[in-house]
């Protein structure tokens, strides 16, 4: 069976009782008494977990506009609005603006939901091995390093948008007593801690004859759930953005060295991971067929093949514009002709290069539509419409009848980790091995060594290359802070830095329900 999250009874079921973190009172379809009783129930309960991780993540494409499109005085995010001022404001770091969506992502309702979620799991799920003989102590022991390491990305995610947030490790019976924000220092020391205890207790691969698995999961697909890798590139960053360089480099060298350690697996799941080239890329975002998905260390897909496509809450809500789907003039969001042309500024590069002999971009595999004023963001192009599924990588597009989309969020993947250690070596001082893994993901997009006379400093040259090889995966915001907080050479971001104007404001509401919340100190203007 196949861990597919697009069931809202279950997600009912599991995680709309909190009257104070959610917005949404309690519409349980099953009641307490009668949830944890059976393997089904443990079932319904972690896809729940997953369902809303997934969910609070797509809500109002927060996933980009978070990540990609942020910016302040032009710097950060490489996506500009077309005719949206909701979107414009997020990207000049305007996050008091009234809009509806700027205040949404304000809110960090919907990340306490997942942590609710998460809670009432590691709370009840133990009660089932008493009730219900068929559901074993290694399930209950595999189920719930996926809870952790799921509450455990969330509190991340929280901790790099507010800094300072609450924490609440009880589900209170949904009932939450008001708490003041702890310390992000807390926060993180938790999310760790969680992620370590986690490795011990995840496979490298769902087999059914791992030491950490007792039989063949019952969430086993094509898609797999987490796994060692997942929590070691979580932890990776977790590092990173503490600047603990050393742990940051042990970690993603972890994931690089063993990612053969997936065959182990048995029939068609004899799948390991590998360095993509730039189609195979662009097909792991469809989180379906074929090997490229095995290389997705830790994301949640929209599976066309089980229903789960839509018109929101996927990348291409926000970029695809005509000719690729006819009904829409133009993308919400574009990365501006001068800013792609500066970015890749290479030749041979296979993501995107302009021919210098005809002026012509040599693929539309990063940019469609060049010719025109405002170009097609066409990286992550997965859609759907009238015909059957189509991979799109090389089909025709869209005809614009019914269009949906059904990409991977990816949070990481193997050209991620190798371009954090080489970042990780390059602040340590190891030149050699960040030059070669900076090197060794270069030739793979069709460039030439790293040549400092052209590059410009090594940390600058890796940055650049993860910009290049990570624009749209809503990475771009969170890399800016590490680089400044690395180069710190920028007073005007250092000082956004200092007084917390690199986290959002907290949502008013949020303030008004709770009083021992305090505004981030750079947004009482």
């Amino acid at each position: 069976m196949k861990l597919r999250i697009t069931f809202i009874a279950i997600l009912c079921m599991v995680s709309l009782s909190c009257n104070k973190i959610l917005d949404v009172p309690s519409t349980r379809l099953v009641g307490e008494i009668n949830m944890w009783n059976s393997i089904a129930d443990a079932r319904a309960g972690l896809m729940g977990v997953y369902g809303l991780a997934r969910a609070a993540l797509c809500d109002n494409d927060c996933y980009w506009l978070y990540g990609d499109l942020r910016g302040v005085q032009g710097r950060g995010g490489d996506f500009r609005s077309t005719i949206r001022l909701d979107l414009k404001a997020i990207s000049e770091n305007n996050l008091t603006a009234t809009y509806p969506v700027v205040d949404a992502l304000c809110n960090w309702r919907r990340f306490y939901a997942v942590i609710n979620a998460a809670n009432d799991f590691l709370e009840n799920a133990p009660n089932i091995l008493q009730r219900d003989p068929h559901y074993l102590p290694a399930d209950l022991k595999l189920d719930i390093a996926h809870a952790r390491l799921l509450r455990a990305f969330t509190y991340f995610y929280l901790v790099r948008l507010w800094g300072d947030v609450p924490l609440i490790l009880s589900s209170h019976d949904g009932q939450f007593p008001n708490k003041p924000r702890e310390k992000q220092q807390t926060i993180l020391a938790f999310i760790e801690s969680e992620l370590l205890a986690t490795i011990t207790d995840l496979p490298t691969v769902y087999n059914g004859t791992q030491p950490e698995e007792s039989r063949d999961p019952w969430y086993l697909g094509e898609w797999e759930p987490a796994k060692k890798h997942s929590a070691y590139a979580i932890l990776a960053h977790v590092y990173a953005w503490e600047g603990k360089y050393a742990d940051a480099a042990k970690c993603a060298k972890w994931v690089l060295d063993n990612m053969k350690l997936p065959a182990l697996a048995i029939g068609y799941r004899n799948q390991t991971m590998f360095f993509m080239n730039v189609d195979q890329m662009r097909q792991m975002f469809r989180g379906e067929f074929g090997n490229n998905q095995y290389n997705i260390l830790w994301g949640f897909d929209h599976a066309m093949i089980n229903g789960e496509a839509t018109n929101s809450g996927c990348l291409e809500e926000l970029t695809l514009a005509a000719p690729y789907v006819i009904k829409r003039s133009l993308p919400d969001i574009y990365v501006p002709k001068d800013s792609v042309l500066s970015i890749f500024n290479e030749l041979n590069d296979t993501r995107f290069y302009l021919d210098p002999a005809t002026a012509t971009p040599n693929s539309d595999r990063y940019f469609g539509a060049f010719d025109r004023a405002i170009p097609v963001f066409t990286k992550v192009f997965i859609i759907r419409d009238n015909n059957p599924p189509l991979n799109t990588i090389t089909g025709p597009g869209s005809d614009g009848s019914i269009t949906s989309y059904a990409s991977s969020i990816v949070f990481s993947r193997p050209e991620d980790m190798e371009l954090l250690l080489a970042e990780a070596d390059a602040v340590l001082g190891d030149v050699a091995n960040a030059t070669a893994n900076l090197n060794a993901a270069r030739v793979n997009r069709g460039l030439t060594n790293y040549d400092p006379l052209k590059n410009g400093s090594l940390i600058d040259a890796i940055f650049t290359e993860r910009r290049k090889e990570l624009m749209g995966e809503g990475q771009r915001w969170f890399d800016l802070i590490r680089y400044k907080k690395i180069k710190n050479n920028d007073p005007v971001f250092n000082a956004l830095i200092q007084n917390g104007g690199i986290y959002w404001p907290i949502s008013k509401s949020l303030l008004a329900e709770n009083p021992l919340l305090v505004q981030n100190p750079y947004w009482n203007k």
